[in-house]
């Protein structure tokens, strides 16, 4: 069951960009780490340096299917970002259409009254009725327009795709210094490229 704390996970940025920039030296390895990948520079076990093989696997890895990950990973980030948006304004809009429609209907129920009382203010119902029914119509106007945004861009949809195809990355990055299948034949490094290929079609055809 969704907790409090998860309920404001979902609040949105302000601007995620679409397109990842790399940070700086220090920063990016803090976020290799945030991202459980290997970083030398954290490794406190061992000196990576004195294992040549692995040393040339980060290597391999850094050159050719990181890049691609933190593309996919900054992708789904900026896509789930914006499915949340979506999902406010709709909440938002839902809730605020429904007061203002409340306040229409109400005021709708002293015609012939020349002044109500309303907080604390004595107004025409006739003029407040017809004030709230036009915000009632502009504020959903609005919602249904970032409704049908949201629709037409499938942000969920394409959140879901950039992260499944980060994570099978991410398994192919530890399947590659693991030496498992495919990449434990002495061709590995071009059997690597071709698995990155392959993600990126399916980035084609999924997205």
């Amino acid at each position: 069951m969704p907790s409090f704390g998860d309920f404001f996970k979902s609040l949105p940025r302000m601007h995620v960009p679409s397109e990842w920039v790399p940070p700086s030296s220090e920063d990016y390895q803090q976020a290799l780490y945030n991202e459980g990948f290997i970083t030398p520079e954290r490794w406190t076990d061992d000196d990576i340096s004195e294992y040549p093989l692995i040393q040339q696997d980060l290597n391999d890895l850094e050159e050719y299917l990181l890049p691609v990950f933190w593309d996919f990973n900054q992708k789904s980030r900026h896509y789930q970002n914006r499915f949340y948006l979506y999902q406010w304004i709709f909440m938002i809009g839902a809730f605020v259409t429904t007061i203002l429609a409340v306040l229409a209907t109400y005021f709708s129920g002293f015609q012939g009254t020349d002044r109500v009382d309303f907080l604390f203010y004595s107004v025409n119902p006739t003029q407040m009725a017809q004030t709230f029914s036009l915000s009632t119509m502009i504020v959903s106007a609005i919602t249904s327009y970032f409704t049908i945004l949201s629709n037409q861009g499938s942000p969920r949809k394409r959140w879901a795709s950039y992260r499944r195809l980060a994570e099978e990355l991410r398994m192919t990055y530890f399947s590659f210094l693991s030496r498992l299948a495919p990449f434990d034949t002495g061709n590995r490094l071009d059997r690597l490229r071709v698995k990155i290929l392959e993600i990126r079609e399916k980035e084609r055809e999924s997205v």
